[in-house]
């Protein structure tokens, strides 16, 4: 049998020529030499760009009252420093994954080279990596881009040389610490501190020696089977300590592999209000988990979080036999804005702990009164002296006649709009609404803050008692205008004084008027009595309101310095049993609010314009004539809600709809649809089509003075 020629080692080294060595570091010379792409990040960069998957959330003095989730695509805790790592936990990673780490330049030659010639023959490379080698890989996009998990040689040496360059100019230490932070040690944990978290429930200070040595195991192939783990854990732990000890290794690797990964949020505190802030800074394009930084300071006191908590649980429970069933209240300052609590539901022990009452949409009953009010005494077309007539009225709607009742089905008769408003009286409302634009009325709302309104023909005039669906949050937002001088403002969730960007909706004058209305004991006397959970020893100004079969409860008011929002009911929707505004959701609003003034004081304050008396206004006219006023600029036909049918015997061309004003003059015109049609100087015959139809009648500056709607057939 021939034998092989032995190998002149002079020329040959690991059974490669002097020519395959020398075009190997050639290539390593060219690279070395060449441009890169890659701009060299500094550790302050890549420590800043770490983006946790949990934000923490710090309320306003600075106590941690929520960790919450906001990336699903891994599990990562804050950034720990070196210093805050235990020796004995860099020591073992070094040994598991480059014991010459604290001594080379960015590469391990002895390694390298061996691991070069035992895979040059293979399509690629594998092995050999130094921690600043590995670490250049999660950070270069181009090494970390490759679909392959094993690199090309041209990766490799790109790998090498960056890794060099990093060495230049980072510390060992700040190496180590983008590395442990940024790897990934099992299922969807990143980073050290997710990993001790998730593996071992614990904080990386407190890990224990046989635990790193498990965290390192899996560092150079996190999801190998349990069985290749343990080997790995026995073998490191016998070379560090010199102890075979796999049963318990093997107790401990399994104990902590098998455990569920998805390891609870602490604190969790309030996880809906930090969605909240969430949703909301995602609107305003400003995604919180997006920033440098994954802490936010929030504008929640959790003193008084607790506190208002309570309140609303224990009262709850005194409902209970009423079917009541749960509950929400939120505070917000006046000047800033800022949400002081925000408890949006009774917990534990709700239904529907995961459910945010205060921002779901439900009917607000009487608590919609004071804008219509507000937005009367805007256009001057009401008084808080102006009598209203609480009598039996019938309006013509779409589906009929509708007829409004009060809470307690009696009538007052005449009554001052004082009265009507602080007594909470339906059918005045509802004259009160007549007098307006209902679609310059919903803009109004609009402008308060409140969305998703319907189109005005969907509420008609019940809307002034409450038909449309509201949220807590908006609701006591838009009460919160009128406490700021008719001034509008965007909520705040964080603790800052950066003001936010404020509109003006009414004027000094009318918000001061309804909140004087809302704050007097005699006005609202006539509706609730004189003892009630409405009446504080300081400046409040107030209103309740129940939904249509009580099915929602509400109570909202403002101090001169906090406007507190309260709702009580059913999730379900399901109504409660013989429960008013005064007895269901008042005596939270009462108890929360005291609570904010335990030490602190409340007035109103009039505005700097001067508020006239009725005696002393430019009309100097009664109440009966201001009343005759409001009625002498009214679309007499068709009247709102008519129906038309066309006759079939009747030839087009001769079928006329007859349109009268109560006040013609030639400087008002007509609207069909928003298209003008021809002026107010008289009568106008209009030719039908079929189709629903808004008219208006504007004066010369196109402000609204009367609307009615009607339908062809």
């Amino acid at each position: 049998m021939p034998r092989l020629p032995i190998r002149n080692k002079k020329n040959f080294f690991f059974g490669f020529t002097r020519n395959t060595l020398v075009s190997f570091f050639f290539i390593i010379g060219f690279l070395f030499c060449s441009s890169t792409l890659w701009s060299l990040p500094t550790y302050k960069e890549v420590k800043s760009e770490f983006i946790p998957s949990d934000i923490q959330v710090f309320d306003r003095s600075g106590e941690l009252i929520q960790r919450y989730r906001t990336r699903n695509d891994f599990r990562s805790e804050e950034w720990i420093e070196y210093e805050r790592l235990p020796k004995f936990l860099i020591d073992s990673v070094v040994h598991a994954e480059d014991k010459r780490f604290f001594e080379h330049k960015g590469i391990d030659s002895n390694a390298l080279i061996s691991s070069f010639w035992g895979n040059l023959t293979g399509p690629s490379l594998r092995g050999g990596s130094t921690i600043t080698m590995q670490l250049v890989s999660l950070l270069d996009p181009e090494l970390k881009s490759s679909s392959s998990k094993r690199k090309t040689i041209f990766q490799k040496l790109k790998q090498i040389q960056r890794a060099v360059e990093l060495e230049e100019t980072w510390s060992k230490e700040e190496i180590f610490t983008a590395y442990i932070n940024l790897i990934y040690f099992r299922g969807e944990l990143k980073g050290i501190s997710s990993a001790s978290k998730g593996l071992f429930r614990k904080s990386p200070e407190s890990l224990t020696p046989n635990e790193t040595y498990v965290l390192s195991a899996l560092i150079r192939s996190p999801q190998s089977p349990i069985e290749k783990v343990i080997k790995r854990v026995c073998l490191l732990k016998k070379e560090r300590d010199g102890i075979d000890d796999c049963e318990s290794i093997s107790r401990l690797v399994r104990e902590s592999l098998f455990r569920n990964l998805d390891y609870p949020q602490y604190p969790s505190f309030v996880p809906l209000y930090t969605k909240t802030i969430l949703d909301f800074s995602s609107a305003k394009q400003n995604k919180i988990e997006e920033k440098n930084n994954s802490e936010f300071v929030s504008s929640l006191s959790l003193n008084f979080q607790r506190k208002v908590e309570e309140i609303l649980k224990r009262n709850v429970k005194t409902l209970a036999n009423k079917n009541v069933k749960d509950g929400a209240v939120i505070v917000i300052e006046n000047r800033t804005g800022q949400v002081l609590v925000y408890v949006p539901n009774i917990g534990e022990e709700s239904s529907v702990s995961k459910l945010d009452l205060i921002r779901s949409k439900r009917q607000v009953g009487s608590t919609l009164k004071p804008f219509v009010y507000a937005e009367n005494f805007e256009e001057n077309k009401l008084t808080p002296d102006s009598i209203l007539s609480d009598s039996p009225v019938g309006i013509p709607v779409y589906q009929g006649i509708y007829r409004p009742l009060n809470y307690d089905k009696s009538y007052k008769g005449n009554v001052t709009v004082r009265e009507s408003l602080g007594s909470s009286l339906n059918i005045p409302a509802i004259r009160a609404l007549s007098f307006l634009d209902i679609n310059e009325f919903i803009l109004v709302l609009e402008r308060l803050g409140i969305t998703g309104l319907r189109y005005p023909e969907f509420y008609g005039p019940s809307l002034a008692l409450g038909t449309a669906d509201i949220t807590l949050l908006e609701l006591t937002n838009a009460y919160r205008t009128l406490a700021n001088d008719g001034m509008y403002s965007e909520l705040k969730f964080e603790h800052s004084d950066v003001p936010s960007n404020s509109r003006r909706v009414f004027s000094p004058k009318t918000s001061y008027l309804v909140s004087e209305i809302l704050a007097d004991r005699e006005a609202r006397s006539l509706g609730f009595g004189w003892d009630n959970f409405l009446s504080t020893a300081y400046y409040t100004s107030v209103k309740t309101g129940t939904s249509q079969d009580m099915r929602d409860n509400w109570c909202i008011g403002y101090s001169e310095v906090y406007t507190v929002g309260v709702w009580v009911g059913n999730p379900t929707g399901s109504p409660m049993l013989d429960v008013s505004g005064i007895t269901g959701a008042a005596p939270v609003w009462r108890e929360t609010m005291d609570l904010f003034h335990e030490s602190l004081g409340s007035q109103l304050k009039k505005p700097k314009e001067e508020i006239s008396s009725d005696s002393n206004s430019d009309s100097s006219l009664s109440k009966e004539s201001r009343i005759e006023r409001t009625k002498a600029t009214r679309i007499l036909t068709p009247v709102n809600g008519s129906i038309f049918a066309l006759d079939p015997d009747i030839p087009l061309g001769r079928q006329k709809i007859l349109f009268t004003f109560s006040s013609y003059d030639v400087s008002y015109s007509y609207y069909l649809n928003d298209e003008k049609i021809g002026s107010v100087g008289g009568p106008y015959l209009w030719e039908p089509k079929k189709g629903e139809y808004r008219l208006q009648v504007k004066d010369r500056d196109g402000k609204v003075l009367s609307l009615s709607l009607f339908e062809v057939r």
